[in-house]
């Protein structure tokens, strides 16, 4: 088998493994592929979401900054490093993870949402509304960006803004919406 050929064909038998919920074995196959081929940077990448969902954030947390030394330019090799460090209470070292994330890439409606998370979690709550204001334009239906913005924006004083997103909300998530209308006391009334 050629030396371009192996690290190849074992990171889609780690694939194929790891859509059959076989992670353990999944991970071996990719940490072999990084053993023969280091610079394999999808077989990093697939190492960090596993460690992540099994939750080593640490190793995750390695394995995400392997892909992205083999690569600066990779949008979701930053907004997996700043989704780790959210996860890890380092929000304020998120926060330039997930700004580079959309340097690269604006249009990833996810890191919108983390950078206004970590924002919010840091007391920003005027710049966390924007991004959740982009990550509801970017993903329209996405009743969780949508919640967070009520949030902000009652944590802002601004209560029409709050209803407003809540009668948004309302149109396609009536859970989220309730969520909304009991902890921050919207009215279905004008």
């Amino acid at each position: 088998m050629t030396d371009n050929l192996r690290p190849a064909l074992l990171f889609w038998y780690g694939q194929f493994l790891a859509v059959f919920k076989l992670e353990g074995l999944a991970l071996d196959i990719y940490r072999e592929v990084v053993r023969v081929a280091p610079r394999h940077q999808q077989a990093w990448s697939s190492i960090g979401y596993l460690l992540a969902d099994r939750g080593d954030l640490a190793g995750a947390l390695e394995a995400f900054e392997r892909a992205l030394a083999l690569d600066a330019r990779d949008a979701a090799s930053h907004f997996n490093i700043g989704f780790i460090l959210q996860r890890q209470g380092k929000h304020a070292e998120a926060v330039p993870r997930f700004e580079q994330t959309l340097h690269i890439d604006p249009k990833v409606d996810r890191a919108w949402y983390g950078l206004g998370l970590s924002l919010a979690q840091l007391g920003q709550y005027a710049p966390a509304a924007e991004k959740f204001e982009e990550a509801a334009r970017l993903q329209p239906m996405n009743p969780y960006a949508g919640y967070q913005l009520a949030s902000v924006r009652h944590k802002l004083g601004e209560h029409a803004k709050v209803r407003d997103e809540y009668l948004r909300v309302k149109g396609f998530d009536p859970k989220v919406s309730e969520r909304i209308r009991i902890e921050f006391g919207v009215s279905d009334r004008p």
